[in-house]
Parts: C-alpha cells; structure tokens; sequence
C-alpha cells in the first residue's frame, strides 16, 4: 500500500482527535475528506493501521478474550465517544476476519469506530517505549505497511 500524503495527514488529524478526545476537532478532520474516494482511502489505511498494532501487540490474531479486554479497554479510553463493547468487539471481529464494515455498519458507525478504536490502540500501546509519543510508534506502523504491501 503506498500511503498518500494527502490521506495520510487526514488520517493522522483523525487518529490525533481520537486520542485527544476532541469531537470539535474530530469532526473537523472528518470534513477534510470531502469526497467517497478519500473516505475510502482513509478508512483503508486506518483499518490496516489497527490490524497492524493488534498484530504487533498479539504476536499474530488475538484470542476471543483478548478483543474482549481491548473492547472494554477502548470503551474506557474513548469515553466521549460512547462506544458500547459490544459494537467494539464486533468492529474488532469484523476487521480480525477480514470482513467489509459496510457488511456490519453504516458507513458513518464504520467511519467513527475506525477511527476511534484505531486511536485507542495506537495511544495504549506497549509497543510505545517510555516516554515516546504514539504518533512515532504510528510512523513505524506505517513503514511496516508499505514496505509489506509493496513486496520490499
């Protein structure tokens, strides 16, 4: 996957406001993709973001238990934003099984959770050394997917 620029700052203003738990800035971000196209595109690299830190955490898939634990572990960080478990585990089984979101969620609840969940992870991860920022764990994330999906 070769990350465009232009979505990638959008995604990062997206991930950025999830962790901050700022909705004013959030929804700002949102609006920065304007068209389907770079919904699509954004929501992509979002979701090969998340699978990637689950995977990076894990060791490989998660267990049944585990996307339980991360379910209410998101609910807890993101509490602005009023996820329930339940629609967490099912996002986090949806991805995990490779399944389209838009087979379980309208595109705005698929939109909003990606983001959200993904942000979660990404903040609360003990892939993070002490006193490192999230966003430079993120950068990481993103070399390890380009170089993956483009056979380096």
């Amino acid at each position: 996957m070769v990350i465009d620029k232009k979505i990638e700052a959008s995604v990062r203003s997206l991930l950025n406001a999830a962790v901050k738990s700022d909705e004013s800035a959030f929804e700002d971000a949102a609006r920065s993709l304007s068209d389907g196209e770079s919904q699509t595109k954004a929501l992509e690299l979002a979701v090969a973001i998340c699978l990637y830190v689950i995977f990076d955490t894990y060791d490989g898939k998660p267990t049944a238990g585990d996307v339980e634990e991360i379910a209410q572990a998101v609910v807890e960080m993101g509490s602005w934003a009023t996820l329930t478990s339940q629609e967490v585990s099912k996002f986090l089984g949806s991805v995990l099984n490779g399944k389209a979101l838009a087979e379980v969620f309208d595109p705005q609840s698929a939109f909003f959770l990606t983001f959200i969940i993904t942000g979660s992870l990404l903040a609360a991860s003990p892939k993070i050394s002490k006193g490192e920022w999230w966003f430079n764990y993120l950068d990481r994330v993103e070399a390890a997917i380009e170089t993956a999906t483009s056979g380096k």
